[in-house]
């Protein structure tokens, strides 16, 4: 597990504000159109979060960075058992309860992503909206993924693409990060996932399968 928990940041802080949490919906609603210059509604976003990590029905999961947990609420209402929502901001994981109330099977967890507090192999499908941009050790993360994923676990990650905008530059310095598609998708495979990616203009998304390694097979040996 992570032995600390990642440096604070004008990002992080910014995230425990109860103001954030009160209009985080309002934004990300419009995040999309506004990142890939079409209109891309957050509905077109829900269903291909959706598909990607079919079957969703009777399945348990985790929204990773959940916030408010728009993506746990559309897993459960496709059908999911149980959805993990995690978020290290408790002001998130509030409206995140708060918000699911209609929808049963959403577990709360208080957390980092660099040390997710769950057994090893327990999840069919982890979702991850927006947040891939705030982990300050990404290489954690997804080693984190690929534990707690079973074999054949489906991963979806969308992500705010590096443009090297001057705008990008200002947010890096409050403490988010960019990367590429090409940058995450080596990063995955190579912990294990196969990986496919797209992006439209400045968003990126990544669609992951957890490939079961052989006994004693490592990370950076799969030949």
């Amino acid at each position: 597990m992570c032995p600390s928990p990642p440096p604070p940041s004008l990002a992080s802080w910014v995230n425990r504000c109860p103001l954030t949490a009160w209009g985080y919906e309002l934004w990300r609603a419009r995040a999309l159109s506004l990142l890939s210059g079409r209109s891309f509604p957050l509905e077109e976003e829900l269903a291909l979060m959706c598909r990607a990590l079919a079957p969703v029905e009777g399945g348990v999961f985790l929204d990773l960075g959940a916030s408010t947990g728009l993506y746990a609420r559309a897993l459960l209402r496709a059908g999911a058992a149980r959805v993990y929502a995690l978020d290290y901001a408790p002001t998130m994981l509030r409206m995140a309860v708060r918000k699911a109330r209609r929808h049963p099977g959403l577990v709360p967890l208080l957390a980092y992503a660099e040390a997710i507090p769950l057994p090893d192999a327990v999840l069919d499908g982890v979702a991850v909206g927006g947040t891939w941009n705030e982990f300050s050790h990404p290489e954690r993360v997804v080693q984190e993924l690929y534990r707690v994923l079973r074999p054949g676990g489906r991963l979806w990650v969308m992500f705010a693409h590096r443009t090297e905008s001057p705008l990008q530059g200002l947010l890096e310095r409050a403490g988010l990060r960019f990367p590429t598609l090409w940058g995450l998708r080596a990063l995955l495979e190579g912990e294990g996932f196969g990986v496919e990616g797209w992006r439209e203009a400045s968003v990126g998304f990544v669609v992951g399968t957890k490939v079961a390694r052989r006994e004693g097979q490592h990370a950076d040996d799969k030949s």
